[in-house]
């Protein structure tokens, strides 16, 4: 494991069937030692990778390389390299071009210890969604919301709401992990509800409607939510809707929501809630958390 990366002996059935969770997948076809910082180096890497590097048939191909550390060469230096070496329709990004649609896709990513070259098994990369048609303003990167399904441990005849359901990512990934369950999702935006609704077009067993989140009907198992992180449109303090979640959730129940730093320690202090998990994790250039938290039972 390495930043953005983690390296795992794969079976056929994890390639045929990848989990959610993953952002993309590659399968590693050469790996050498890191070249370090200077060109030199990387002209070396490229003969050892000449020794190994096992070419498959294939028509237009582009090649995506990324660097940790200060380098005397960029990630286009990188990218020709590995071009040049596996020779036929390369494309390279180079002078700003957009390579063919229809086209197969290497990545090359240099930790600080290896340099490993591997190529995507699939058409597009795995955080794309066929579901995904629409989207609104803080719609969350699909393979974040099916970890938050992971961690809400869903079963099946549970009822999972999400009362900031936006375009409907989170309930969507949610059945993907969890189908037999129901969903309900909720929005004061007509037109997020719209796009949701798009979204779900053909899939059973999740409802949408527009409604205020802090004014919710239960009972719920499971509350699957991506609150709005900035404080500026006054949803910063989310301590009315804290309130409403715990009323119409079931003792049993679990709340999974992604927060800000500030939101997730005014969680983790509300009196009538217990933090079972906080996880960290990077969405659009921001940090904020994932907090798994239960009801805490009334004295």
């Amino acid at each position: 494991m390495s930043r953005r990366q983690l390296v795992v002996d794969a079976t056929t059935e994890l390639i045929a069937a990848p989990p959610r969770l993953a952002d993309d997948l590659f399968v590693v076809r050469a790996a050498v030692g890191d070249p370090g910082h200077l060109k030199a180096g990387l002209a070396s890497a490229g003969a050892a990778l000449r020794r190994v590097l096992m070419v498959p048939r294939q028509g237009a191909y582009a090649v995506t390389a990324s660097l940790d550390g200060s380098r005397n060469f960029n990630r286009y230096d990188v990218e020709d390299l590995i071009g040049t070496l596996l020779g036929g329709a390369y494309h390279s990004r180079r002078d700003g071009s957009t390579p063919p649609a229809e086209r197969s896709e290497w990545r090359v990513v240099l930790d600080g210890k290896t340099m490993w070259v591997a190529l995507r098994p699939y058409d597009v990369p795995l955080h794309r969604r066929a579901w995904r048609q629409r989207t609104v303003v803080g719609s969350l990167h699909p393979p974040v919301a099916a970890a938050m399904a992971r961690l809400a441990g869903l079963a099946a005849g549970q009822l999972v709401l999400d009362p900031f359901c936006g375009a409907g990512t989170v309930l969507l990934e949610a059945h993907a992990v969890q189908p037999r369950a129901a969903y309900l999702g909720s929005d004061l935006s007509s037109a997020a509800i719209t796009a949701a609704q798009v979204n779900s077009a053909g899939t059973a067993d999740v409802r949408w409607r527009v409604g205020d989140a802090a004014r919710l009907s239960g009972p719920v198992d499971r509350i699957l939510t991506n609150p709005p992180w900035d404080v500026r449109i006054g949803i910063g303090d989310l301590t009315p809707y804290q309130r409403q979640w715990r009323r119409v959730l079931r003792p049993d129940g679990l709340l999974v929501a992604i927060l800000n730093h500030a939101q997730a320690a005014q969680l983790a202090t509300a009196p009538g809630w217990r933090v079972r998990g906080v996880y960290d994790v990077a969405v659009a250039g921001r940090h904020p958390r994932i907090v798994v938290a239960a009801r805490r039972p009334a004295r």
